[in-house]
Parts: C-alpha cells; sequence; structure tokens
C-alpha cells in the first residue's frame, strides 16, 4: 500500500493563507483548484474519503490492484474523478459560495464556530455539530438560554400548564409547551423525557384508542 509521502513524490505543492501554489505557478484559490493527482490512473473508480484522508481501492472486488491512501496538499481538497482523470478539488462550500447547507470537506480557514467565528484550534472545550460546521460550547450554551427563557416567557402568556397535555396527538412539554415527536415511544408504559429546550424531566404516557369492526363470517 502506497502512503501519501510516496505516492506525492513527484508533487511538489506549497501553500498560504487559503490559497494553493504549484511550484512554478501563480496563486490559486481554494474554489477554483484542479489539481491532477498522476498517481492514480484514470481507470479507478473506487474511491471512499475517511476524514481527509482519499482512499482508493480499500475493499475493491479486483485484488489485484493495491490500495492508495492519500491526503490533498492542504485541507479542504478532496479526490474527484473527471474525464482525463482525477483531480483534487474544493469541498467547501464557503469557499465555493454554493449555497449549499453541507459542506463535503472544510477547508482550515473556514473550520470555525459557525457564530463567533473561533477556529477549531482555539477551542478548550468539545464543540457542537451543526449541519454546517459547528457551534462552540460557550456560543451554544447563550443560544440555549436564549431559547429556554423565549419558550419559558411564551408559555407564561398563553397561560400553558399540564391540563394542555392531556390526551393530545403529541408529546409537550408541561413546562414550556416545547413539542416533540412520538416516532420512538410506542409501548404503553411511563417513558421518561427531558424537554431540550427548558431542560425539565417529565413523564410520557401512551394512551391508545381501541376501536372494533365486525363484519358477517361468511360476507
Amino acid at each position: 500500500m502506497l502512503n501519501t509521502e510516496q505516492a506525492m513524490t513527484n508533487v511538489c505543492f506549497f501553500r498560504k493563507e487559503n490559497s494553493v501554489y504549484n511550484k512554478g505557478d501563480e496563486e490559486m484559490k481554494l474554489k477554483d483548484t484542479k489539481i491532477l493527482i498522476p498517481q492514480i490512473p484514470k481507470e479507478w473508480n473506487e474511491r471512499l474519503r475517511s476524514g481527509h484522508t482519499n482512499i482508493w481501492n480499500e475493499h475493491s472486488y479486483n485484488s489485484e490492484l493495491p490500495e492508495v491512501r492519500l491526503d490533498p496538499p492542504m485541507r479542504g481538497l478532496y479526490a474527484e474523478r473527471f474525464e482525463y482523470g482525477w483531480y483534487w478539488v474544493c469541498g467547501c462550500n464557503k469557499c465555493l459560495n454554493n449555497n449549499e447547507k453541507y459542506s463535503y470537506i472544510v477547508c482550515e480557514e473556514h473550520d470555525r464556530c459557525v457564530t463567533c467565528g473561533t477556529h477549531r484550534k482555539d477551542l478548550t472545550e468539545i464543540p457542537w455539530g451543526t449541519p454546517d460546521g459547528f457551534q462552540c460550547k460557550s456560543c451554544n450554551s447563550i443560544e440555549h438560554e436564549e431559547r429556554k427563557q423565549e419558550a419559558l416567557q411564551l408559555a407564561k402568556e398563553n397561560g400553558h400548564d399540564e391540563w394542555d397535555c392531556f390526551h393530545q396527538d403529541k408529546i409537550i412539554c408541561p413546562v414550556c409547551a416545547s413539542e416533540y415527536s412520538d416516532d420512538d415511544i410506542h409501548q404503553v408504559v411511563k417513558h421518561e423525557m427531558e424537554c431540550d429546550v427548558c431542560n425539565t424531566c417529565f413523564v410520557v404516557e401512551v394512551e391508545y384508542d381501541v376501536k372494533y369492526t365486525s363484519t358477517l363470517k361468511n360476507k
């Protein structure tokens, strides 16, 4: 199996901020990057990704094909197959400015808290994942408290109490009136839940409305 160092012997890159340079070439912005990967034949079509590492032929049906693992010349790039071969291209939606909700892979520059912009390398606590990256614990705590107070205030204004939660077709928090899906709650037993808005622990009881239909046996 070839490692990154062996596979990239003939390719020389260096980087500066959020740009990539091919030795002897002018600056190339990450979003415009398309760098040929000469070590990978264009006929190969089995490629997986593990973090920033791109892997070819890891579980190939053809046992004669070697497994190759390559890291891109800089974060935010991944290997994509085109008509004339495999290339390193940008997978960061913020660099591409394509309005996509998710990044296929995030670049170094944009690996930041979506709220305050703190870089991942500067975090001191494990962050919360979001569809578009991550949110630092401090920002998440602030937003959670704001959401909690808003829900409690609205529940108070609407006069919400436990009677509003009886015999409903959805699960409702008896304190802040937040609603929850019942997809995982079916058994006729008491289920303990914690509201992820106001952090109240409460009990949910499943109730079934039984109905019967009768027909003639020989009909």
